[in-house]
């Protein structure tokens, strides 16, 4: 399968379906991704599953606001999607009011945690911090977002 499946419609089967929502701003000239800090597994970019029958931007519109408290999106548009190992990422462009530098959110995914938000520049490789499956969707997320 093509690792990268731009335009392909939602996959179903033993895939695991994943929602991406991709919220950036612009700072000088950093172009950069909302990310965040979660306490047992590292930085991330925020992701979770689709439940059917949910599409792809209404599974983004909500982990989004589970796992960051954001809840005003006015935007909301499918950029692409793309195999990671077992997974399928379904990017969504999503758009929100100004948000802080940094923030903290208490979720209640893992029995409840707190996230720390921030934000990661575009023209910046990840470090160790990322496990390796953000590194391969980062290089897909850059792609598509400095396409737009």
């Amino acid at each position: 399968m093509d690792r990268a499946l731009q335009g392909h419609p939602r996959l179903t089967g033993a895939l695991a379906e994943w929602a991406c929502p991709l919220v950036t701003r612009q700072l000088g000239d950093s172009r950069q991704v909302l990310a965040f800090r979660h306490p047992l597994a590292g930085r991330q970019f925020v992701k979770g599953s689709i439940e059917p029958p949910e599409s792809a931007a209404d599974a983004a519109i909500r982990e989004l606001a589970e796992k960051s408290g954001i809840r005003l999106v006015s935007h909301a548009v499918s950029l692409g999607a793309f195999s990671v190992g077992e997974q399928v990422w379904y990017f969504v462009d999503c758009r929100v009011p100004a948000l802080p530098d940094r923030w903290q959110h208490w979720t209640r995914d893992g029995g409840g945690l707190q996230f720390e938000f921030f934000w990661h520049p575009l023209d910046q490789q990840l470090n160790s911090e990322w496990d390796a499956i953000f590194h391969e969707a980062f290089v897909f997320i850059r792609q598509l977002l400095e396409a737009d």
